[in-house]
């Protein structure tokens, strides 16, 4: 029987390729093949991205983070255990009235009556209605606790005895749209990176500040307080009616 010389030299070079997995990579990812056994403390690593590289179920690999991700590794995420909530949050008098209640908050958990947050999750930024869904409460086991909010630049909203349970909870610092965060807590410095929880003097005066340099319609996040896109004599007077206001 004759044979096809050439189609059995071209089978045999094949055959003799070497059979693996290379690392994937591209300007934003650098991907190397995972083990089939222990993960051996791998990662894999670009300018974006640090990924420990692990097997499913393999609870003893570290967490993989970077400026964009935060990867849990050793189980489904988020599974029953994780407590995560999604919340409501309305700030007062925003111009225009509906559909403008987005704003930059901090979310504080404390055992009950403490003074002192357990932990604290910054900044998450709500959406226009003031809804924020899946934040993750990290190193928060299912329990009672007494939860905060904070807006950019409104004062403490604190609620008692809540019960986080595993899973998805829903908390509205609203009650139902009738109390909103309040507004004019807007000077920071060193010591109060995300204001004093009062409305006083230091506030008023930097929203003047800000009142003579943005009084050509440009906007200022902070003291642009009703968020109409300018820092004028509306932003004063919502500040000022809440004058020496502390918050939770």
């Amino acid at each position: 029987m004759l044979v096809n010389h050439k189609y059995l030299i071209i089978g045999v070079v094949f055959l003799m390729v070497p059979i693996g997995v290379w690392a994937i990579s591209s300007t934003n990812y650098a991907i190397d093949p995972l083990n089939s056994g222990n993960s051996g403390g791998q990662k894999s690593q670009s300018n974006n991205y640090t990924i420990n590289q692990q097997q499913v179920g393999d609870v003893t690999v570290d967490e993989s983070n970077s400026a964009n991700y935060h990867i849990r590794h050793g189980h489904l995420y988020p599974d029953d255990a994780d407590v995560v909530i999604d919340f409501t949050v309305i700030p007062e008098k925003r111009i225009p009235a509906v559909g403008n209640d987005s704003t930059r908050v901090i979310i504080d958990i404390y055992a009950i009556g403490g003074a002192i947050p357990l932990h604290s999750y910054s900044y998450y930024d709500t959406d226009n209605n003031g809804h924020y869904t899946g934040l993750v409460l990290t190193d928060i086991s299912p329990g009672t606790y007494d939860i905060a909010v904070k807006g950019y630049a409104h004062l403490r909203k604190r609620l008692n005895n809540v019960t986080l349970t595993g899973g998805t909870n829903n908390i509205d610092f609203t009650f139902a749209g009738t109390e909103k965060l309040l507004c004019g807590d807007v000077y920071v410095n060193g010591s109060y990176p995300d204001g004093d929880n009062m409305v006083n003097s230091v506030d008023v005066t930097y929203l003047t500040s800000r009142w003579a340099i943005n009084d050509s319609g440009v906007s200022d996040e902070r003291a642009d307080v009703d968020e109409n896109g300018q820092v004028n004599s509306l932003d004063m007077t919502k500040t000022v009616n809440n004058y020496a206001v502390i918050g939770d």
